[in-house]
């Protein structure tokens, strides 16, 4: 007869999943479904229940840290707002006013040239938060984060009136007109179109000529 082993059920369990789900304490497991999202080439195409068993964990132990797929989306696409807000942030003070209409295109130029690096860099990331499945992401992030990344365009676009680089206070329209500019670029370069694949300060310093003159500025004097 044989015999019975009341240690084979956990023995089983353990060779079917060698990393112990142990190893995960509070909110490690949280952090690092968070960061195995992050490291996906395809950020809007994952799985919860695949991210866990990479990791070596159970489903079951990923949904205690997450209702579903679009709850980790969620907290993903905030930190991606955050990223892009510390890169606007490193372009220019966003409380400061510029002192002439060269540091005012400057910055400009700055923001630009952030933008395009960060959609070049953080693809994935980016495609997550500004493609065209993301509004119910973005709509959480920039309900449960100040999104202040939203703020920088308008304030320099301010800037430049505000110094004479045009002749009259940037709309809303106006904005919308010189985001949509360079997210237009951003696309181009992520689609590999020739025109669109110079080197990003070359394309930033372009931009910014083009928008100024656009917005009724004049030519930059050299």
């Amino acid at each position: 007869m044989q015999s019975h082993d009341p240690a084979a059920p956990r023995q089983a369990k353990a060779a079917r999943n060698p990393q112990s789900e142990g190893r995960f304490h509070h909110g490690n497991l949280r952090q690092a479904l968070i960061d195995a999202a992050l490291a996906e080439p395809d950020i809007e195409g994952l799985s919860l229940r695949q991210l866990a068993a990479g990791l070596g964990v159970s489903a079951a132990a990923a949904y205690r840290h997450f209702e579903n797929r679009d709850d980790l989306l969620t907290e993903v696409a905030r930190i991606g707002f955050d990223r892009l807000q510390q890169r606007f942030a490193e372009a220019f003070p966003i409380t400061a006013t510029p002192i002439s209409d060269a540091e005012a295109r400057t910055w400009l130029r700055r923001l630009a040239l952030a933008y395009l690096a960060f959609a070049d860099e953080e693809a994935a990331l980016w495609r997550l938060m500004f493609g065209g499945q993301a509004a119910a992401y973005r709509a959480h992030a920039t309900l449960n984060a100040s999104q202040s990344s939203s703020r920088y365009l308008p304030a320099v676009l301010r800037g430049l009136f505000e110094v004479g680089a045009v002749a009259r206070a940037p709309t809303e329209a106006d904005a919308l007109f010189v985001w949509s500019a360079i997210h237009g670029v951003a696309m181009l370069r992520a689609g590999k179109v020739t025109a669109a694949l110079l080197p990003l300060h070359e394309l930033a310093e372009a931009f910014a000529e083009h928008m100024v003159q656009a917005l009724g500025g004049q030519p930059q004097t050299a």
